[in-house]
């Protein structure tokens, strides 16, 4: 199962608002690379860090362990 397939329903919500249409480019990348690993801790630290850039900030990590684990990204099945 792809990560993207994991990812909480309002983070994808989110990025289909201003991202997608200001940024279509990032928004592309970061799509893809949520299409392409199965794993949060697979993405790369740029992966993250654009994806957290185009979030707002009620969806950004509360802790360390949310960006370590990708709680803050994930379903509650999928969290650590």
């Amino acid at each position: 199962m792809k990560l993207i397939e994991k990812v909480k329903p309002e983070v994808l919500e989110a990025l289909e608002g201003e991202p997608k249409i200001k940024y279509n480019a990032s928004y592309k990348c970061i799509i893809a690379s949520l299409k392409n690993v199965d794993r949060y801790r697979e993405l790369s630290i740029n992966e993250v860090d654009q994806l957290i850039t185009f979030l707002p900030q009620e969806l950004h990590p509360d802790s360390r362990i949310d960006f370590y684990y990708g709680d803050y990204l994930l379903k509650k099945e999928y969290q650590s």
